[in-house]
């Protein structure tokens, strides 16, 4: 019988080899994937394609440690196909209970003859099948003589990323924050107030419910629910209609840092993809002047399309690099939502441990700087409130940033507490230097970050 190859498989094999091999985003990879197939892929050939190709790129050096040690070849010198047939491969095997190991297999090698190698169809055949058997057992380093070479094997990090977060943070702690790492993060969405009052939320929970069949939870953050599937982004959807939009609490935090105010002149630095930028303008029921800037295009599109669909009113847009924007009149408020290492993040975009590189903080430090002395001496006016904030939590990024403004800026500044603009719920992640930050591996499950807001004396 001659096997074959489902399109969903081979979708995520071929995402796969573009993200790890070419080192495009899976975002942009999958989008422009599901261009191309259309009707072809189903909601459900969607998710399946998201959890292989996701959960290969978190497992990413684990498994091809197992392989390694199961194959008499280096894998290096294999091609992008055969290295995403035996990967992908074996995640199915290993993590993925309702797959079963045979079509598992038969349909990695049948990728790989589609993909016209079929001199290696056997060799994949060959390894995957001993994979399925389990029968090996591959010594780790020692937890307690080799604890970062353990750490990063075990929970599929770079040793490089281990190696600096054991100087900050205990053994146990580590094992939490590495393992969180690793989980696909939960279906956190906001809820647009100005469709749904937050009174009103349980209604929405209700209509999501019998609509979509889609049961949610509320969270501590009256904003936002976690759902318990996968949202609905389909044409009727209440993600479509505008009720709902996708964005961690993390992230819904920083609007509430920004407190926006009717008739304050508000200007979001790096709006791409809309989801803080469309928070400020509900939170101000709409009264509040915006403007946003960004200068990817496509980020611009996209936080264009976010607010069409949440159905926003005015806005000034301005394609710009940040330190080309020079208005002719300040702002009240500057919120710098900064380029950053995006190591708190990691759950949310796994490609991020084997793209990026320890060099990426400093030099992000260093952008960091010039962006938070653009803002402040030719966008903030005096009295005004600058609100910085970065998906990290490496030190240079975060209290590093507060000790260099207060050194170049000594008593022209005020460093504001975070406390009165957050819930009491919250006020937890304030440290004693008005920092607000959240590790990987929170108690909240809210991916990792950093802000601060600056007063402009």
């Amino acid at each position: 019988m001659t096997n074959s190859l489902s399109l969903a498989r081979e979708v995520a094999y071929d995402a796969y080899v573009r993200v790890m091999d070419f080192g495009e985003t899976p975002e942009d990879v999958t989008e422009a994937l599901y261009a191309k197939h259309g009707a072809a892929l189903s909601r459900l050939d969607r998710n399946f394609i998201k959890e292989l190709l996701f959960g290969s790129l978190r497992w990413h050096s684990k498994i091809l440690w197992i392989l390694q040690n199961t194959s008499k070849r280096d894998l290096q010198q294999s091609t992008p196909e055969i290295r995403a047939a035996l990967v992908v491969g074996t995640y199915q095997i290993f993590y993925m209970d309702r797959v079963p190991d045979r079509a598992a297999v038969n349909e990695s090698a049948e990728y790989i003859r589609k993909k016209g190698q079929a001199q290696a169809v056997s060799f994949v055949n060959g390894i995957l099948r001993q994979i399925a058997r389990r029968a090996e057992y591959f010594a780790k380093p020692d937890k307690h003589t080799k604890q970062a070479e353990y750490l990063s094997l075990q929970f599929a990090h770079p040793e490089w990323l281990v190696r600096r977060w054991l100087t900050r943070f205990k053994f146990d702690r580590m094992e939490k924050m590495l393992s969180a790492n690793n989980q696909p993060p939960p279906w956190t969405v906001r809820v647009n107030q100005l469709k749904t009052p937050l009174t009103d939320v349980y209604l929405l929970q209700q209509q999501l419910l019998r609509e979509e069949k889609c049961h949610s939870e509320r969270r501590p953050l009256r904003s936002s629910l976690h759902l318990k599937q996968a949202p609905n982004l389909e044409d009727s959807s209440l993600f479509q209609r505008g009720f709902i939009t996708i964005q961690d609490e993390a992230s819904q935090l920083i609007g509430l840092l920004v407190d926006p105010k009717p008739d304050e002149r508000i200007v979001d630095c790096a709006s791409g993809p809309g989801g803080k930028l469309s928070h400020l303008y509900e939170l101000a029921e709409g009264k509040v002047h915006l403007t946003a800037v960004e200068k990817n295009p496509s980020q611009m599109d996209k936080a264009k399309a976010t607010w069409t669909r949440l159905g926003h009113g005015d806005i000034t847009w301005v394609e710009s690099d940040l330190l080309e924007f020079l208005p002719k009149e300040r702002f009240d408020k500057v919120l710098l939502d900064a380029p950053c290492s995006g190591l708190g993040v990691l759950r949310r975009h796994p490609e991020g441990k084997w793209h990026k590189k320890q060099g990426l903080i400093s030099s992000m430090a260093q952008l960091q700087e010039k962006l938070l002395r653009h803002a402040l001496d030719n966008l903030l006016k005096p009295g005004g409130e600058l609100i910085y904030s970065v998906c990290s939590f490496e030190p240079e990024e975060s209290e590093g940033q507060v000790a260099w403004i207060k050194e170049n800026y000594g008593d022209r500044i005020e460093l504001l507490s975070p406390l009165p603009r957050l819930p009491d719920y919250f006020k937890r992640y304030v440290t004693r230097d008005h920092l607000l930050q959240v590790y990987a591996g929170n108690q909240d499950d809210m991916d990792g970050f950093a802000a601060f807001i600056i007063r402009l004396k």
